[in-house]
């Protein structure tokens, strides 16, 4: 006995201290008890706030915050059924102990162990509740602690009080809290409009919302369901009858909810905004027309499924306020998901789109004009150890044209020698001063290509580009949120520049060579519209403004494979003409401006062998540019390539042998001439056009050229043009 004393002593020291550990631990661990069920303290991340349209439409609904706030129902106002059916599935004796079962869990204990796995929870209404409150990984320790928070919630608030709470805030699928939600999403209706089946339906559903959906497992919840009606019949909970009425009731699932809008496309933009800002707000606006936006999504999807056959498997439509460059409507079809694309921002070729800001450039920089004759005839450049032979979409060759011929009909040739005449970079610089910046290479990795569509642009650019033309010149950025300071527009094109190339792209008789008399491009009334189609049929695209709106549609295969000969005016421009007249039947047709130092002239359109296709045209005729044009285009000829200032750049990779330039004078050059060039004071040689090929050496240089026409006694001598090879 003596020797047992020590022995029992120790074993009684070891076990109070082993109690004080726990207590310790467990007071440790605890989480304070909240102040109201549930807590009111907890404001929604700013990140995640609603975003809605500009009249307040929701295009998102929030279910990031932790607690359901907007649909919870008094327990008053909840069926007895419903309550009824979650005490005897979850916590039968939840009326009797004090939050935690604990010979319920002693027995999950034994079932569990007996089974080798978990087969039982035996977690109380009171324990969920805890774990909602204060969310843990499942562990014995974890269901330690919840047992002791429970018993102290139910002894603060009430058993009343924690069942209300559990009915509204019970997890369900698709983020779903609580009863209400759960009887909105899953099967369309208000909790009490339910018939029993459904309500039962609502709690079997809260052990496993994945594995008893309705839409994906019918039989299963029908199985679960009917399980519960028996038990609880045999608990004398619900009687005969409403047994069978559980049993025959179909327990169809409604279907899944949507917004009023669809417009996840442009929501995600939005938010990645409202992240790039850093806002802190309740609710975002941004400036979307829900009605408008319905509209377009609608065309977008209808035009869609009449040309999948010809292999189109996703399409996008852009339209902007011009004058706050304001997103109205930002359709994508089919909607991305998650992870998917947004064809808006995504950059894929863009055809001949670019060509108004190459011609508004050489309107600009060179002095020429809208009858400027050019040059369309058989042209090929070198591509590595081959030639590329540029090409109309007709395969048609029409000689000597005038730029406005050439911009209305697209032509390639003329594109291509105007981007040689005046340089790649320079036409890069601008297409970036007007928002294009996804042509990120070196201006010589593209060349003179990129004015048919040799680079990359989105659709979001090239709308962003074009409302600067219908904005007089002047570049916005495109926004999509309101309330935050308006930037100041920047003046990139001249107006009156803006305006010619608008008058050209809405002339229907400057494009009917290409595309034909009474084309899908001719609106009722005067717009400025481009098509552009890339190699292949891999992208087609039309963009088209007035004065007050700017449209862009893009049809193609964001897979990259290409279409069935789907062109720009084939697939999008049905869409674009159809938007424009949902605009028009919404506000009076705002017109399209015309610049008041245009003057209307007698102009060649097309010059043929000693004739002259002579048509009405318009002229810059303003300060600089008019003196300009009188004494070099009108009074004949310039260098125009290279530019004034202009640096070339030999390719390291290349052999010096293929570093070819090709020196040009204007179009006025064209015909039977002689052409004597000089490079630095010496004659390089002599041609009979106004073309020159010479084989590039670093340095700086100075160009000059005399030119004398058959017939003639003097020569003509033209400005030198300085530049520079590094």
């Amino acid at each position: 006995m003596i020797r047992r004393r020590p022995i029992a002593l120790g074993c009684a020291a070891v076990a109070l201290t082993g109690a004080a550990a726990l207590a310790a631990a467990t007071w440790r661990d605890l989480a304070p008890l909240p102040q109201s069920l549930p807590p009111r303290n907890e404001a929604p991340p700013a990140l995640e706030a609603p975003i809605v349209a500009r009249d307040g439409t929701p295009l998102t609904v929030s279910r990031d915050e932790r607690f359901n706030r907007d649909d919870e129902l008094p327990l008053t106002s909840i069926p007895p059924l419903v309550r009824q059916g979650f005490v005897f599935s979850e916590d039968r004796r939840f009326w009797v102990h004090g939050g935690s079962d604990w010979p319920a869990r002693f027995t999950a204990v034994y079932q569990n162990l007996g089974a080798g796995h978990v087969v039982r929870g035996a977690s109380t209404i009171g324990e969920q509740v805890a774990r909602i409150l204060t969310p843990r990984p499942r562990t014995y320790w974890s269901h330690w602690l919840a047992g002791i928070e429970a018993q102290r919630l139910i002894e603060h608030f009430g058993r009343t009080a924690v069942l209300d709470f559990y009915l509204n805030q019970a997890p369900y699928g698709a983020q779903r809290r609580g009863v209400a939600q759960a009887a909105h999403y899953y099967f369309g209706g208000e909790v009490g409009a339910l018939d029993p089946a459904e309500q039962l339906a609502l709690v079997v559903l809260v052990r496993s919302p994945l594995l008893l959906d309705p839409r994906q497992h019918p039989q299963a919840l029908r199985h679960a369901v009917n399980r519960l009606a028996v038990r609880m019949r045999q608990a004398n909970l619900i009687d005969a009858d409403e047994l069978r009425a559980v049993q025959r009731s179909p327990l169809a699932a409604a279907p899944l909810p949507g917004l009023p809008v669809q417009a996840g496309a442009f929501v995600g933009f939005a938010r990645a905004r409202v992240r790039a800002l850093s806002l802190r707000e309740s609710q975002v606006q941004t400036t979307l027309d829900p009605r408008l936006q319905q509209f377009v999504q609608a065309v977008l999807e209808s035009q869609l499924a009449a040309l999948r056959r010809d292999g189109v498997r996703n399409a996008a439509a852009l339209v902007v306020d011009n004058r706050r460059a304001a997103v109205l409507a930002w359709a994508a079809a089919p909607a991305p998901g998650a992870w998917d694309l947004d064809p808006i921002l995504t950059a894929r070729q863009p055809g001949s789109t670019l060509k108004p800001f190459l011609y508004a450039l050489a309107l600009e920089r060179l002095g020429w004009q809208p009858d400027t004759v050019l040059r369309d005839g058989p042209l090929s450049a070198r591509i590595g150890n081959g030639l590329h032979e540029y090409r109309n979409y007709s395969n048609r060759y029409y000689g000597r044209v005038s730029l406005r011929y050439a911009l209305g009909n697209s032509l390639n040739i003329p594109a291509v020698e105007t981007a040689e005449s005046v340089g790649v970079p320079r036409f890069i610089r601008l297409l970036a001063q007007l928002g294009v910046t996804s042509l990120t290479r070196p201006a010589d990795y593209y060349g003179p290509a990129v004015a048919i569509g040799d680079g990359p642009v989105s659709l979001y650019e090239l709308v962003q580009a074009y409302s600067t033309l219908a904005r007089h010149g002047s570049f916005l950025p495109l926004r999509a949120l309101r309330g935050l300071p308006e930037p100041e527009p920047v003046a990139v094109l001249r107006p009156d520049v803006a305006s010619a190339i608008a008058s050209i792209l809405s002339d229907p008789d400057a494009r009917s060579a290409e595309f034909g008399i009474d084309s899908v491009l001719d609106l009722p009334y005067p717009t400025a519209v481009k098509t552009g189609t890339s190699s292949d049929f891999r992208d087609a695209l039309a963009v088209g403004f007035d004065d007050r709106y700017t449209v862009g549609v893009w049809m193609g295969r964001l897979d990259g494979t290409d279409m069935n000969r789907v062109t720009g005016s084939a697939g999008p421009a049905p869409v674009l003409r159809t938007v424009f007249a949902r605009l028009r039947e919404r506000r009076p047709y705002a017109g399209l401006w015309r610049s008041p130092d245009l003057r209307q002239v007698r102009a060649c359109e097309r010059i043929g062998p000693g004739s002259c296709v002579e048509r009405d045209d318009w002229q810059i005729e303003s300060g600089e540019t008019r003196d300009h044009h009188r004494h070099t285009t009108r009074g004949g000829l310039q260098i125009v390539r290279p530019t004034p200032g202009e640096i070339l750049a030999i390719d390291p990779r290349a052999p010096l042998c293929d570093q070819i330039y090709t020196f040009r004078l204007g179009a006025a050059a064209q015909g039977a001439r002689t052409v004597v060039w000089l490079l630095d004071g010496r004659v390089l040689g002599r041609t009979a056009s106004g073309a020159m090929r010479w084989e590039m050496t670093r340095g700086a240089h100075v160009l000059s050229a005399s030119i004398r026409a058959a017939g003639e006694r003097h020569a003509a001598r033209l400005a030198p043009v300085s530049f520079q090879v590094e």
